[in-house]
Order: structure tokens, then sequence, then C-alpha cells
């Protein structure tokens, strides 16, 4: 899991410009024991063109892409390090199988002004899905969440005037297979039905830190920042379970707010 400390120094570094680019990756060929091939270049390329959907990449896509599975697994490494160094790009594996990657920007977006209205939209939504998910611990009931956006006056089964429709699709396809929501089916004991939990996602975890969420929701529930303090230190506990000496229980002040819909809270 991504901890504040990780992500506040991956917001130090900035995105390179398409020249320096290529005289970074002349330089790394110079300094690299292993050759920019062009089963690298290939490599490079599917990466970059199948990132943008922000779904995962399968290991066995990538290993399509060229030779075969062992020449991937030997490049795979420089591969790593040019989009890193070159266009900014950090090439992270999930866990679990099968084998799958996520690419993420090391330098995030300055301003949603640099975002289409369509991406705005989406992120608005997001922000507010993980912010509650961040208030009730860390996890949430499927049906609990779509209650709370009901509060908002956001009803997952019909049109919005801002979000527009389809948004039970949004969260339960695009916000999951892009690994900003991790959804998962459990059930408590033997008599009870299996229930559906979302949590936060690799992604998310990658791309967005706690202190932002708190600061989004200190505008959507006008509180200060130091209201949420509580939930901030649970949240880093859960990511770094050193930190807790003793287990708390979930903290939820949500019941207080006065929620209201405010999608210029960004």
């Amino acid at each position: 899991m991504a901890s504040t400390s990780r992500n506040a120094s991956r917001r130090g570094n900035a995105r390179n410009t398409q020249s320096q680019s290529q005289h970074t990756q002349s330089q790394i060929l110079e300094s690299t024991p292993m050759a920019i091939d062009n089963q690298v270049r290939t490599l490079i390329n599917f990466i970059l063109c199948h990132s943008a959907n922000k779904v995962p990449i399968k290991f066995t896509d990538l290993t399509a892409s060229v030779d075969n599975r062992n020449e991937a697994i030997k490049r795979l490494p420089l591969v790593s390090q040019l989009l890193e160094e070159t266009y900014g790009i950090k090439l992270i594996q999930l866990d679990g199988a099968p084998k799958r990657y996520i690419c993420v920007a090391e330098a995030p977006v300055a301003s949603t002004a640099e975002l289409t209205s369509s991406q705005q939209k989406h992120q608005a939504l997001l922000y507010i899905i993980l912010t509650y998910i961040f208030l009730r611990g860390s996890k949430i009931e499927d049906e609990k969440l779509y209650a709370m956006l009901t509060m908002m006056e956001i009803d997952v089964h019909e049109e919005h005037g801002y979000f527009g429709d389809d948004i039970f699709d949004m969260i339960n396809d695009t916000f999951v297979n892009q690994q900003y929501l991790r959804r998962e089916r459990s059930q408590l004991s033997p008599y009870d039905d299996p229930k559906t939990f979302f949590s936060w996602g690799p992604r998310a975890k990658c791309e967005i830190t706690y202190p932002e969420i708190v600061k989004f929701a200190s505008k959507l529930f006008n509180q200060d920042v130091s209201f949420f303090q509580q939930q901030l230190m649970m949240a880093e506990g859960v990511d770094n379970p050193e930190m807790m000496e003793t287990p708390n229980e979930s903290i939820d002040n949500t019941e207080s707010y006065d929620v209201t819909m405010d999608t210029d809270s960004q």
C-alpha cells in the first residue's frame, strides 16, 4: 500500500517533454548493459498505447507482442526504467494472478482544468466515493454507498444532471476495471447472505493521497481539515499496521455532516 510519505515524494517529480524523452533515451542507451533493441521499443510502445484507458495490462498480452515470454522477462526491467525516466510513468505490478500491470504518472494532474469535461465529472464522482470509503474506515458495503449517494441526490440507477447516466456502471465497471476501486464479496457467517464491499483500489492508493482526500472532505462537508484527523490516522494505520498499537473501531462521523452536492469542491 502506498504511504503518505511515498506519495509526497512522488509529487516532486516533473513530467518530461517529448524532446527530453528522446535525449534521455539516448543517455540510457549509453549507460545500460542491455541495449535498447526493437523488442524493448515494441514493449514500450505496447504499454504506452494500452495505458490510456487505465485498464491493467496482462503479462500474457505483453509477451505476445515480442518473440517469447523469456525475452519479455529479460527486458521488462529496462522497459520499466525507460518508462519512468523518459515518460514519467511508473509500471506497477498488481498483486495476485494472473500477472498484470498498471501505469501511473509520477507527476499528477496539477489542476482539473487539464481534464476534459467528461474526465472532470468522473473524477468528481470518484473523489466523493473514495472520500466516503475513507470516512467509513476504508471499506463500505455497496448498498450503503448507494444510499449515501442518494442522500446527495445521486441515484445510481437514474440519469443525473451533472454526472449523466450509467452511474452504476461507472462505479462497478469503469472504476473497478481501472483499479480505482476494489470490489469483493464476503460473508460474515454461514448464515448471512454474501455482501459486496468497496475499498480503495491499487491505482487510487498510488495516485491519490489521504491528505488530498481530507482536503476534499473539508470542502465537501464544510468542515475544518482538523475534523478528519482521526480518520486520517486510522487510514494510515491500516496501510501501516505498525503505527497502530491497539486496534480501533471504525470512525463514522458522516451522519453529522450536511450532505450537500458541490461539484466545485476540487
